[in-house]
């Protein structure tokens, strides 16, 4: 074998310095996996009494245990149970900072999390969902609806005491779909915490981690949680329940087409605002002259800024195309940035600036246009000033330009005859 210095694998080649790590061909069998060094089996007995490199490995492990309490470990974890945070169990295991902080829930949102269920509204579209997974400014979903008929073997059945909708519903994991978080309208029923009491926890939705697992049961096409109820599956011939369960999944592919509305995300390529640019071949002068735009206009698309819905209509008589592309050609918005302005929590603020003239995504994107430029000048959290990293805190700044635009309406409103 060829020879390591220990500085190529750092800490982690001192503890098993003395254990060969390349596997010779097995004596009997295979070899014992890392998780049978500790209770080998007497098939596994035999085949430590007769190969040198498992004994090794099995030697190694045992001087390193984690010295971790069994008895402590299960009381944390009947804490947490009870509590619903992960805190508890940071006294008993031996995870570094970094480490632990990997098994606090990331599927929680400021407004929305999962497990809770929501009325999800977009035009003239309005649906019920159960929140399975929270990714930026996505949401994976399962459709909800009272008709119990809809649920297929990876649907649960809820009783009408998990809601405030008063009926027996089905959640149809099935039927999953990921929207964007500014259809979410209003939080139905908030996410249940686990209970030792079986009557109780029965008799509402289940806590987050048992939907995790129920939906990746169906992402698997594995068995779901066996204490839960189902549905039954839906046979071929059975047109009925086929067609109600396209009809509810059919309001949701109009809800996940919301996305299409954010400026700057197009689906496909692209040509950049600023390569179209170029591509005219035209001095300042002319391109001033024919757009009737000021020049810091294209001193901002050189740098990478991006152009309002104003200036779009403007540069599309220039480029010989329409408003839509020009905006699509934009750089794209700040992933934080899209989440912050589509949280519902704004929505109520928007209707209001929209009034009769204008829509609540014009509001909103117009909010991701004028906020945008301001990343240069970073909010510092206590979280971040700590770190000493840029990034830039979007939630204040969308709480300062929502404040000062409806200080302005409530203005303009009041000094009207």
């Amino acid at each position: 074998m060829t020879g390591v210095s220990s500085h190529d694998h750092g800490p982690v080649w001192h503890v098993f310095a003395e254990a060969d790590l390349n596997p010779p061909v097995a004596i009997a069998g295979g070899h014992l996996l890392d998780g049978d060094l500790g209770t080998p089996s007497q098939g596994d007995r035999k085949h430590l009494a007769e190969c040198g490199w498992c004994q090794q490995r099995q030697q190694a492990a045992a001087q390193h245990g984690d010295d971790l309490d069994d008895e402590a470990f299960l009381r944390a974890a009947r804490q947490r149970a009870l509590t619903g945070g992960v805190s508890v169990l940071a006294s008993v295991t031996r995870l570094s900072p970094e480490v632990h902080a990997l098994t606090v829930d990331t599927g929680a949102r400021e407004d929305v999390m999962v497990g809770q269920l929501w009325r999800l509204r977009w035009q003239d579209v309005t649906e019920l969902a159960l929140v399975v997974d929270v990714d930026r400014w996505w949401v994976t979903v399962a459709p909800v609806t009272t008709d119990v008929s809809t649920a297929d073997e990876f649907s649960l059945i809820l009783p009408a005491t998990a809601s405030v909708l008063g009926a027996e519903f089905a959640v149809c994991f099935s039927l999953e779909s990921t929207v964007p978080l500014f259809v979410f309208d209003r939080e139905i029923t908030p996410a249940s915490r686990p209970m030792l009491d079986e009557a109780k926890a029965a008799a509402q939705i289940p806590p987050p981690d048992t939907i995790r697992d129920v939906w990746r049961a169906w992402r698997r096409g594995a068995v779901g949680p066996t204490h839960l109820t189902y549905g039954t599956p839906v046979d071929e011939a059975d047109l009925d329940r086929r067609e109600l369960r396209n009809a509810v999944a059919a309001g949701f592919t109009q809800l996940a087409s919301a996305a299409a509305c954010v400026p700057g995300d197009p689906v496909g390529d692209v040509v950049p605002l600023l390569q179209q640019v170029k591509s005219l071949d035209l001095p300042p002068a002319q391109l001033t002259a024919r757009s009737g735009l000021d020049m810091s206009v294209f001193l901002r698309i050189k740098k990478g800024g991006r152009v309002t819905q104003r200036e779009a209509a403007q540069l599309a008589q220039l480029l010989d195309t329409d408003s839509r592309t020009v905006m699509d050609a934009n750089p794209p918005f700040d992933d934080a940035l899209i989440t912050e302005v589509s949280r519902p929590a704004h929505r109520a603020s928007l209707r209001l600036l929209a009034g009769k003239h204008s829509s609540e995504d014009e509001q909103r994107w117009e909010m991701a246009e004028t906020v945008a430029p301001q990343a240069a000048r970073t909010v510092r959290t206590a979280t971040t000033s700590d770190s000493g990293a840029g990034h830039t805190d979007w939630a204040a700044k969308v709480s300062v330009y929502l404040r000062q635009r409806l200080t302005a309406l409530g203005d303009s409103l009041s000094d009207q005859p």
